[in-house]
């Protein structure tokens, strides 16, 4: 288990602030956030190339921040790779096999040929790498990193420079990497479908701080803040006051889309009392046009006009906007859905705004 406490460092004009995080033994913890928000000098301080302010690096409860970075037990891809031009596949795959005795050194060897077949790039061992793909090139490094027989890997948006069928290839092999080494993984990214399919934990960052750390699908269904929110591009948020209070929901009125909208008391762990203001949201595709045998089993229904349709290859996006209300509501859905409903501009419907997926902002 990697345990990040209090860890505060600053990089020029710009800090990393509080930030603490714990990767639990054999999950894949992914810190997703924009550009410039931190995320490869958090793992440049993880590793000890950046010297700490405040703040604790731990490995299974022992101290790991005065150490050097070559006695932290930590392997490592960095974004542009760092592999060797002038050597061969085999001399990159196994550089760093030079410590211990004989008989960890030949324990290691074995581990270097093992991963080159796993990773499918045993026919590439006698080639210079400046003669392979990208893809070929990222599997390179990660045989590198793990040649070392470290369990604690560290990625640095390994995947970025690749294009989409092969980056997803080389999900699926980072995933299999991961159970057949029983390896714990700390990756940053700025990929969103990248993430939520790596990983087990997700933590955001944004401008330095962590907002929000969870299991990935409470992350994807409850962004914690409106900074969150915006950077998963959520546009679904808005305001409402309660006006009453029962066993399971707060009411509440949105004066925004001039409708009484029923939320469960499990969306949030605040108590709010009537006449507080809450601000909640939906994700796109959590908003379900109504079939019209299906309305009176909706709940939070909106009766209005789509006013624009565009389509997204598998899916739509259709911009919904409620009678007597200027907001406008997304609304992600499968292609043949809308197909089916025949969906058009201009065309009458009714929306239900799922109680059980309304989020509640801080």
């Amino acid at each position: 288990m990697i345990e990040i406490k209090g860890l505060t460092v600053r990089a020029g004009d710009f800090s990393l602030r509080d930030i603490s995080l714990t990767v639990q033994t054999g999950t894949c913890h992914v810190v997703i956030g924009p550009t410039g928000c931190g995320k490869t000098t958090l793992l440049e301080a993880i590793l000890g190339l950046r010297e700490l302010q405040r703040g604790e690096v731990m490995v299974n409860g022992r101290n790991l921040t005065a150490l050097p970075s070559h006695k932290r037990g930590f392997s490592y891809v960095p974004q542009d790779l760092a592999l060797f031009p002038h050597l061969t596949v085999e001399e990159n795959i196994t550089y760093g096999i030079r410590h211990g005795s004989i008989q960890d050194r030949i324990e290691l060897y074995k581990l270097a040929s093992r991963l080159a077949e796993s990773l499918g790039i045993t026919h590439l061992i006698k080639k210079d790498i400046r003669n392979l793909s990208g893809g070929e090139k990222q599997r390179v490094a990660l045989a590198r990193a793990l040649a070392s027989g470290c369990k604690y890997l560290l990625l640095d948006e390994p995947f970025s420079s690749l294009h989409e069928g092969m980056k997803r290839d080389l999900w699926f092999l980072l995933k299999e990497l991961q159970r057949e080494y029983e390896l714990t993984v700390l990756m940053v990214s700025h990929d969103i479908e990248e993430t939520f399919f790596l990983a087990d934990y997700v933590s955001v960052m944004i401008d330095g701080r962590i907002h929000q750390t969870d299991k990935k699908d409470r992350v994807y269904r409850s962004p914690s803040d409106m900074e969150v929110a915006r950077y998963f591009g959520i546009k679904n948020i808005f305001s409402g006051e309660v006006t009453d209070i029962n066993d399971n929901n707060y009411i509440l009125y949105s004066e925004e889309l001039k409708a009484e909208i029923s939320l469960p008391l499990s969306a949030t762990s605040h108590r709010y009392n009537t006449g507080d203001e809450v601000t909640f949201g939906i994700r796109q595709e959590d908003v379900m046009i109504m079939r019209p045998e299906l309305i009176k089993k909706g709940d939070n229904l909106l009766s209005g006009l789509i006013t624009a349709i565009y389509p997204k290859g598998s899916s739509v996006l259709a911009i919904f906007v409620p009678h007597n209300s200027e907001c406008t509501i997304e609304i992600d859905m499968p292609e043949y859905a809308a197909t089916k409903l025949n969906l058009k501009i201009s065309m009458p419907v009714t929306v239900s705004l799922r109680s059980e997926r309304l989020f509640v902002l801080r």
